[in-house]
């Protein structure tokens, strides 16, 4: 009996220094989201950022889809698969993956990630990236010059990182630079 309450105090007293705000680790299968809000188009209307996951049980069946919203339209939409952020020779786990995958998730929509056009010169962006959907020299590379537009990377896995904005001209979202 004595022993009993030895343990039962010290379970006790071990849960109070316990990390209850950390993020609770979720099994394989479930299904990820991220959300983060957003003026994207420049019309002081917050659009809805979103990034979620598939279901699946395996870590090569799940596919991640980035979604721009706006009063429940859809703006912009990419789906790519979750295995794309890892290394094919690599001999991680699933279990591995899944933990580092919920780490990408959770950092998807960080400061840094976005910028301003105005930060850099759209003429020396595109001598460091290849240019997408803007060509150097055109009518939409002169708007974004003239007009402050927010650019956020998307980081879709190890071999895809791109760059969107949007352009008002078109009413779109456009792929402005990959890497």
């Amino acid at each position: 009996m004595k022993y009993l309450l030895m343990l039962f105090f010290s379970s006790q007293a071990f849960a109070q220094f316990a990390d209850t705000t950390a993020p609770k680790l979720k099994p394989i299968g479930a299904v990820l989201r991220t959300v983060r809000e957003i003026d994207m188009t420049n019309d002081t209307i917050p659009e809805i950022l979103q990034i979620e996951t598939t279901k699946a049980k395996r870590m090569r069946d799940i596919k991640v889809r980035f979604s721009i919203y706006s009063k429940s339209k859809i703006l912009y939409s990419h789906l790519w698969k979750a295995n794309d952020f890892f290394d094919p020779k690599d001999n991680l786990t699933d279990t591995i993956k899944w933990f580092r995958l919920q780490r990408i998730m959770r950092v998807f929509f960080s400061n840094q990630n976005f910028s301003m056009s105005d930060s850099e010169s759209i003429e020396s962006l595109f001598e460091r990236v290849h240019p997408v959907d803007v060509k150097p020299g055109s009518a939409v590379a002169k708007e974004i010059s003239e007009y402050n537009h927010k650019i956020f990377s998307v980081y879709a896995g190890r071999d895809m990182l791109y760059g969107i904005t949007w352009i008002d001209s078109k009413k779109k979202f456009v792929r402005l630079w990959r890497n």
